[in-house]
């Protein structure tokens, strides 16, 4: 049911879309209507390559599902613009023209130069924005935060990197995660957390596990390195970005326990460890709300979690989504740091994401407990970052 209501939906977007553009089309092309293929053919190209994250959707896993999951995440990118802007030119053009005709009586039909000189702009600007917003994705930025040391129970200097939403998946290249690892690198962190969203919804698309594994592998730190699982570490259809499946059917891919177990790195899920060396400090690790994942129908309650800590301990929140931040500071947590949002990742969702919060991005207080979410490394969908960055955040404590 679920799946048939996102066919329809998709479906109907996409009728819209091509209905828009095939007035200003078949003008640009065919102003003569003499040569009716000059616009249905192009449309219909469009369309097909419209239908391609609903193919990959409904396909099984493998190769040719792969194919146009990569290549449908690209075309989402460029229909998003070119259909967003073409939709937005058209409601202006029918005001335009609605006022035009209530004070001349006439109706002016649109020009053949106008048609032809829109399309191409728009068609640029759409290329402008994904081309440029690839560039930014695959530009690893470092983000600074600076806390008192005290905050987390520290007499010295403590050094955090925190990064999230690797998204690792049919768009990804190992050159991204490489230059990730060293710009972590070059920080000489005490710890590294990694705040879940290692692949997305597909161990196998993955390709070559063990080059990305090495890269894991080849992060550094003195104190340890830390990780989570987050919602897209299960496997799941997608379609439009949208799973069609419910929690309880999702499932951790059998290999993807091992492939974090040989980065060196430890996994908390629903746990707690605990660093004698850093003055006790107690760094939890909560599973993901939506997709708790490993047959669990519900991840542990902060009560639970945090049931063999003691709240004047320094307790290190480490969670997938920013939530239950008006609780924390009633549990003891100090910091908790998170992921998830992507900080909207492509423009207008980062106007979004920080309008409906609770906090999409950056360090923010609630309470007594400081929080910091991350913008992620990778992209979820369309390869490209519009108004927002690809980072990892390095937390100090001074």
């Amino acid at each position: 049911m679920r799946l048939a209501v996102l066919i329809l939906i998709y479906s109907a977007i996409e009728a819209l879309g091509l209905w828009l553009l095939y007035g200003p089309l078949r003008r640009a092309v065919d102003p003569g209507r003499k040569r009716a293929a000059r616009a249905i053919l192009p449309t219909v190209v469009i369309g097909i390559l419209y239908a391609f994250p609903m193919i990959g959707a409904l396909i099984p896993d493998g190769h040719l599902c792969w194919f146009f999951q990569k290549w449908g995440n690209i075309q989402v990118g460029y229909i998003l613009y070119f259909f967003g802007m073409l939709l937005l030119v058209r409601i202006a053009e029918g005001i335009v023209r609605a006022r035009r005709k209530r004070r001349t009586g006439e109706k002016q039909p649109l020009s053949v130069s106008y048609s032809r000189a829109m399309l191409l702009v728009l068609a640029a600007g759409a290329v402008a924005l994904n081309v440029g917003g690839f560039r930014v994705s695959h530009d690893v930025k470092t983000t600074f935060y600076e806390l008192p040391k005290e905050t987390l129970g520290q007499t010295e200097p403590l050094r955090i990197v925190l990064i999230g939403d690797t998204h690792i998946g049919v768009n990804s290249t190992p050159k991204l995660y490489e230059d990730m690892a060293e710009r972590i690198n070059e920080q000489h962190p005490d710890l590294v957390l990694l705040a879940g969203d290692i692949v997305t919804s597909s161990y196998g698309a993955m390709r070559d596990p063990e080059t990305y594994a090495q890269i894991f592998r080849s992060i550094e730190s003195t104190k340890g390195n830390y990780v989570i699982y987050g919602n897209h570490d299960v496997e799941e259809p997608l379609l439009g970005g949208f799973t069609y499946v419910g929690a309880e059917n999702t499932y951790r891919h059998p290999e993807m326990e091992g492939f974090i177990e040989s980065w060196g790195w430890i996994l908390l899920k629903d746990e707690t460890v605990r660093l004698p060396e850093l003055n006790g400090l107690v760094i939890a690790g909560r599973r993901d709300e939506s997709r708790p994942g490993d047959g669990v129908s519900e991840r542990a309650t902060l009560d639970e979690l945090l049931a063999g800590t003691d709240p004047a301990e320094p307790i290190l929140l480490l969670q997938h989504e920013p939530s239950d931040l008006k609780d924390l500071s009633s549990y003891g947590v100090d910091l908790a740091v998170s992921g998830h949002t992507h900080d909207g990742q492509i423009f207008p969702g980062n106007v979004f994401c920080r309008i409906k919060g609770p906090q999409s991005y950056g360090l923010k207080y609630w309470k007594d407990a400081a929080v910091v979410v991350t913008s992620g490394v990778g992209t979820y969908g369309p390869p490209i970052r519009v108004g927002t960055i690809s980072e990892i955040v390095v937390i100090d404590l001074k």
